[in-house]
């Protein structure tokens, strides 16, 4: 058996391993189709089983404080949706995603932050909320792609004990794929991933790197070999070019690319909202400021 496939049996088989196996460690804590379609998705935000107050636990969106960054991903985060934040180093990731964090926590939900290359540090979520709020956030670290899918298969237990959890935030998740040794064994482990979180009733925000991959004037992927072929920098953990490919679907996801020019200046773009692979929204700038992000006016 290759070293690829022993690798993605052992991922395997901790996703349907019980749940006693791993131990999580946390730190503080026509019409009649469309009608269909219409009640079924109606059922699935409020199956009859449900409380009230689970009924308008739904019903929270994580917003930040300036509206205009809000409107970027459609007025604000809802559970079922994902949110992936790419970038190189010090573009402001973190930073990001902390804001959604902050109004997460200000809508009554806790937050389970999975830090993936502990950059997110208990003294750095501790600066960026106050004293009150630090009591709604959970912490776990994983250290590479053994410990992250040992973890996963966790996580639906996890989120049931702690049912005021409804965000999830993956701290560079591209961390837990880099030693990954094939594009293949790469793929499927990320399917199984966007398998798994497809289930949960939850908002999920991944911070992830930039990788370099060649591309063809179409946008197909190219080789060394291949004519005219181009290098670019894209999100690591879309490892195709058919929008799919990432670790959540497509038609639930926003996808906002950060990165800085020569002369410091910050800059974003969304580059993908649910149901479509292309926003065609213009580069927008932005500030952080003591930690803050802010749209610059246009």
């Amino acid at each position: 058996m290759s070293e690829a496939a022993k690798i993605l049996q052992s991922v395997e088989s901790r996703l349907v391993a019980t749940p006693s196996t791993t131990t999580i460690h946390t730190e503080s804590s026509t019409n009649g189709n469309e009608d269909t379609v219409e009640t079924a998705a109606a059922l699935k935000l409020f199956p009859a089983s449900q409380s009230a107050a689970a009924m308008l636990a739904n019903l929270k969106i994580a917003k930040t404080p300036d509206e205009a960054l809000n409107n970027l991903v459609g007025g604000g985060l809802r559970k079922g949706t994902c949110l992936e934040i790419a970038g190189p180093p010090g573009s402001g990731k973190g930073s990001l995603a902390l804001e959604f964090i902050r109004g997460a926590v200000d809508e009554d939900m806790d937050v389970l932050i999975v830090d993936c290359q502990n950059s997110m540090h208990p003294s750095r979520i501790v600066d960026a909320l106050d004293e009150n709020a630090k009591h709604s956030i959970h912490r776990v670290c994983t250290n590479g792609y053994a410990e992250f899918f040992s973890f996963l298969n966790q996580l639906p237990s996890y989120l049931s004990s702690h049912p005021k959890i409804s965000l999830v935030f993956f701290s560079v998740l591209s961390n837990a794929f880099q030693l990954i040794p094939n594009h293949t064994i790469k793929s499927r482990l990320l399917n199984l991933l966007k398998a798994k979180l497809t289930t949960l009733n939850i908002i999920s925000i991944a911070t992830v790197q930039l990788s370099t991959k060649l591309q063809n004037p179409d946008g197909s992927a190219a080789n060394f070999d291949t004519a005219g072929a181009k290098a670019i920098m894209l999100p690591s953990l879309n490892v195709g070019n058919d929008g799919e490919s990432g670790w959540f679907p497509l038609q639930r996801s926003y996808r906002i690319l950060l990165w800085r020019e020569a002369d410091g200046m910050r800059y974003l773009r969304v580059t993908a909202v649910p149901m479509s692979k292309n926003s065609n929204a213009k580069s927008l700038s932005f500030t952080i400021d003591d930690g803050r992000v802010r749209l610059s006016p246009v």
